[in-house]
């Protein structure tokens, strides 16, 4: 399994499990089957391994939310489209190791800009403007500042799933989405569309 894919699919899927600063090279190239030299041949360092995994990790999730949108407009219901980008971030946090994200912060600055860049442009470029559609559609309040319920609990979900101890452990996804995203949103409506949509 010398593929560059195969590598940063097995590589990502070892480090989200383990921590990418326990998870050693020697463990990949063993488990793969390779010698440490190829392995080497397409990763001249770990941090490039682990910055080009997540890359690829992280294209596989924008390419799923990017696919949904286009098969899926929601023009007059952008707010479905909201909740569907959360209940895939939670999906994606279930699996990953906590310690992934502290170490990748720690260890590994430059793959966690990447990280932090994919979370801000969605936050930012897709669910800010979904947003503020709604409140143009009269969904949500107008006196509601919608930069500002990103910023306050649209942008910080890992924060919160991780906080103390990991809330996965005691709680469903849809139960997670209910309480952290679902009943934050139904917050910001309007009376006359929660009485019609009370969202699901």
């Amino acid at each position: 399994m010398g593929d560059k894919k195969d590598i940063l699919a097995y590589a990502i899927e070892n480090f989200t499990k383990f921590g990418s600063k326990r998870f050693s090279m020697d463990e990949l190239a063993k488990s793969l089957g390779i010698s440490k030299k190829t392995l080497y041949k397409h990763f001249n360092s770990k941090e490039k391994l682990v910055k080009e995994s997540l890359q690829y990790y992280l294209d596989n999730i924008r390419a799923n939310v990017d696919n949904y949108i286009l098969e899926n407009p929601n023009e007059e219901q952008p707010l479905t489209t909201v909740i569907f980008i959360y209940k895939q971030g939670l999906i994606t946090f279930q699996e990953i190791n906590p310690a992934f994200l502290y170490g990748l912060h720690k260890y590994y600055p430059e793959a966690y800009k990447i990280y932090s860049r994919l979370k801000r442009d969605i936050v930012w470029d897709i669910v800010c403007p979904l947003l503020q559609k709604a409140q143009e559609l009269g969904q949500v309040r107008n006196n509601v500042n919608v930069e500002l319920v990103c910023t306050l609990f649209l942008s910080r979900m890992e924060e919160t799933v991780y906080s103390k101890a990991n809330l996965f452990d005691e709680y469903s996804i849809q139960e997670l989405l209910e309480h952290i995203i679902i009943n934050n949103l139904r917050g910001i409506l309007t009376l006359e569309y929660l009485q019609k949509s009370p969202l699901q």
